[in-house]
């Protein structure tokens, strides 16, 4: 099958999150399964720099880049690249099935009308991105009754992560036959051998022994990185020599997260690291004691999975899509959002009993490595994509 992937930001812009991350794993994989696969995407990559070339061939996927307008407004999530219809139209007719990333995009808006005329199947993956928050309330209201509503309507299927965004597919009048419920995975590859961390703590200043509560995400809003230092304070009360590592690209919030840190006196307690790839992200999961996922909304979470692979404890809110398979498999712990002691009384929990709780990661790392893998996933892809382009 010739598969075709739209999304606003793609390899390397790793800056932009899990999303980003899912599609180019998803790619690779679907390679492996002896699919062609084609990308049309924009050159952000991240606040500072814009992706190039325009073309590249990378482990067996079709990348091409159109230039956004403005790569300051494409960091701000309003991507406008210039003529990417013209260069879409082709590629359109050579598709066997499109497959949308995100929800509202000025792409897919520019390709809907474009798949209606030439009758193109497509699947949408929404990426958590249906319900109307993050403020823009206004636009994002214009655009579903523009755009929104149309793709609903006419997607093939219907991407949902898990059965809570399952549930806001149905809530907006779908029909649940055309919902597919696949999760996102982990590159099973670069979890098995792990690099050495001895030189993170080094970089960071932060000598043996110190626990390290993990925050790895962009530093939004809505990721709760201010209720993880609010309940942070309440611990370094019991646990004075604790260090709290805040790892991720500045999302618009990090100057609001250092005013709260400085108020609380804890400046001397925390590093922020900025945006970690690699080996280096790697590291910092494995030097951690717990990693917490503080998130007001969160869909997914790929980091939870990425934290256990590297065994590694975790905390997520009862907002977080992925609480109820952690419930359900003790793989971590999962607290009420803005419950400030409950989260600090759980983190203290988890540094006062570091073997049992290690043992549950380890438990934990066993079964991402054996559920989440890619290759297994894009198999589940594939049925999907056969089945679009059947339908058709």
């Amino acid at each position: 099958m010739r598969i075709l992937h739209i999304i606003p930001y793609f390899y390397p812009a790793w800056a932009y999150g899990g999303t980003c991350r899912a599609a180019w794993e998803l790619a690779r994989a679907l390679v492996r399964k002896k699919q062609q696969v084609v990308v049309y995407t924009t050159d952000a990559q991240d606040a500072h720099s814009r992706a190039a070339p325009s073309f590249e061939l990378v482990d067996g996927v079709e990348i091409h880049r159109i230039r956004n307008l403005s790569n300051h407004l494409a960091w701000g999530r309003a991507f406008l690249p210039l003529g990417f219809g013209h260069h879409l139209r082709e590629e359109l007719g050579r598709a066997d099935v499109a497959h949308l990333h995100e929800f509202r995009s000025y792409q897919n808006s520019v390709a809907l009308s474009l798949m209606e005329k030439m009758d193109v199947p497509f699947v949408l993956t929404a990426q958590g991105g249906l319900p109307r928050i993050m403020g823009r309330d206004s636009l994002k209201l214009l655009y579903d009754k523009m755009f929104g509503q149309r793709i609903l309507r006419n997607a093939t299927r219907l991407h949902a992560l898990n059965v809570m965004e399952q549930e806001q597919f149905l809530a907006l009048g779908v029909d649940p036959e055309r919902v597919a419920i696949l999760p996102n995975g982990v590159d099973l590859e670069q979890y098995l051998s792990l690099p050495q961390i001895s030189g993170f703590r080094v970089r960071f200043g932060i000598p043996e022994g110190v626990p390290i509560v993990l925050f790895l995400a962009r530093v939004n809003k809505i990721k709760g990185v201010d209720f993880l230092v609010s309940s942070f304070e309440m611990l370094s009360r019991v646990s004075p020599e604790a260090v709290l590592v805040i790892v991720g690209p500045d999302d618009g919030y990090l100057a609001e997260v250092e005013r709260q840190v400085d108020a609380l006196g804890i400046r001397s307690r925390v590093r922020f690291t900025g945006y970690l790839d690699g080996d280096a992200k790697l590291q910092a999961y494995q030097a951690a004691s717990v990693y917490v996922l503080p998130s007001a909304y969160e869909m997914f979470a790929i980091t939870l999975l990425e934290s256990l692979a590297c065994g590694t404890p975790i905390i997520a809110t009862d907002r977080c899509g992925l609480a109820d398979l952690v419930r359900q498999n003790d793989l971590g712990s999962i607290v009420n959002y803005g419950d400030v002691r409950g989260l600090k009384d759980e983190i203290n929990r988890i540094l006062t009993r570091p073997e049992e709780m290690l043992s549950r990661a380890s438990h934990g790392r066993q079964y991402v490595l054996k559920h989440f893998g890619w290759d297994s996933i894009a198999e589940d892809w594939l049925k999907v994509y056969k089945d679009c382009a059947v339908g058709s």
